[in-house]
């Protein structure tokens, strides 16, 4: 018990480290300025006006002239100038819609739709643009920036940290704790690469928005991918001998083997593919605040104890679970955030114009789930829920062939 609590201090302590040198290195990297906007509502109003002179200007002859109109107007304009971030922070659901919308109007555009089609949806993002809260943090007090702050880390840190709360469990519950240091190693990793990614599309990509969303959407499918594979990899090994034989005699060969490195490359692209935008939206709070340090630290803080909170949450569970019930909890959890993952993937590549943009009006969008009403989405999550299946079957299917060849041979 003392052995636990001590690692869970220590791995406590890391994670702590970590955040906080996170903090500092993106407010090192200095605030954006094309992510601060001094009065959102006026340049809601001139991206509107913009949108309005394309809509009633677009000539289905010129798709890709007008594909690239408006897709300026929304890596420019709402994604550009601050506008993401502002509607973001005041509901997360509405900025979705409006990403949602502006793949959709771009995707119209590029292939050459009617004059009547694009305008109509032109309008119904119009209408979303229009009544979309924003946040305005010039006046704002203390608390009502910390909380900002708060959920920035939170809302973007979360599933990261189930990830590789999972693994840590996963590792120490089967008996190779002293390899939970390459986990942390791949989180330290990843924080290092998303400073640097924020940094080079801050300085180096500034005018290419698509290249973030497509960064983003790559990053969310590899991590998906990953997710798959170790929840495959646990599942198929929940049953309690299975795990003995394992634990005790193959293990050593397996962590330091492929399936190792499938767990700290979850574990780096699980905290990467959140970590540069996170960056970039902190960069922008510190801006709009105009260098309210105080209260962003005070909620990025109460954001980090909350996610300790979590971790510490996972390790009593794997602590009191026994050994098949965790691992196929621990399997199905991975299994679950891949599909959610999927969902979200596509939607990036939409939004930066990798995949098209088939528009589902009975399907509503449940971000938490990555549910987006496109049929390009519910594919890929379709894909990624049944895959695991036909895996499975088809394994068992070869074993079972295998024990009916050994039991007619002898």
């Amino acid at each position: 018990m003392i052995s636990n609590v001590y690692q869970l201090c220590c791995e406590y302590l890391t994670a702590r480290g970590l955040a906080s040198l996170m903090l500092l290195l993106m407010l090192g990297l200095g605030t954006s300025s094309t992510m601060a906007a001094t009065d959102y509502p006026e340049v809601m109003a001139t991206l509107i006006e913009l949108g309005d002179e394309a809509s009633e200007s677009y000539e289905p002859s010129q798709s890709l002239l007008y594909g690239d109109r408006f897709s300026k107007l929304y890596f420019g304009g709402f994604e550009g100038k601050g506008l993401e971030f502002a509607v973001g922070q005041a509901d997360q659901q509405a900025m979705l819609d409006i990403e949602i919308g502006f793949s959709l109007l771009i995707n119209k555009a590029v292939n050459g739709e009617s004059k009547a089609e694009v305008t109509q949806h032109w309008l119904q993002l119009r209408e979303k643009l229009t009544r979309a809260p924003m946040i305005e943090n010039q006046d704002a007090g203390f608390w009502s920036i910390a909380v900002q702050s708060l959920l920035i880390l939170l809302r973007e840190g979360v599933e990261a940290l189930l990830v590789v709360a999972a693994l840590i469990a996963y590792l120490r519950k089967a008996g190779a704790a002293d390899k939970v240091p390459l986990v942390w190693m791949g989180v330290a990793a990843a924080l290092v690469a998303s400073v640097i990614t924020a940094w080079a599309l801050q300085h180096l990509i500034a005018n290419s928005g698509a290249a973030k969303e497509a960064l983003e959407g790559a990053t969310m499918l590899l991590a998906a991918a990953l997710l798959s594979y170790v929840s495959f990899w646990l599942f198929s090994r929940r049953e309690m001998q299975q795990w003995q034989g394992f634990i005790h005699n193959k293990l050593g060969d397996a962590v330091s083997g492929g399936s190792l490195m499938a767990i700290v490359s979850v574990a780096f692209f699980a905290v990467y593919r959140e970590g540069a935008e996170t960056i970039l939206f902190y960069q922008a709070l510190v801006a709009d605040v105009d260098g309210g340090f105080e209260p962003i630290a005070t909620g990025f803080a109460l954001a980090a104890l909350l996610l300790g909170v979590v971790y510490l949450f996972i390790f009593q569970l794997s602590i009191r679970l026994p050994l098949k019930q965790f691992f196929s909890g621990t399997a199905g959890l991975l299994y679950a955030l891949s599909v959610i993952f999927a969902g979200k993937a596509a939607l990036e590549l939409q939004v930066a114009g990798w995949l098209p943009n088939t528009h589902l009006d009975f399907v509503s969008s449940i971000s938490w789930l990555g549910v987006f009403p496109s049929a390009e989405a519910i594919a890929l999550q379709l894909f990624f829920l049944v895959l695991p299946f036909v895996v499975f079957m088809a394994v068992s299917s070869s074993r079972r062939q295998g024990k009916s060849n050994a039991t007619a041979t002898h």
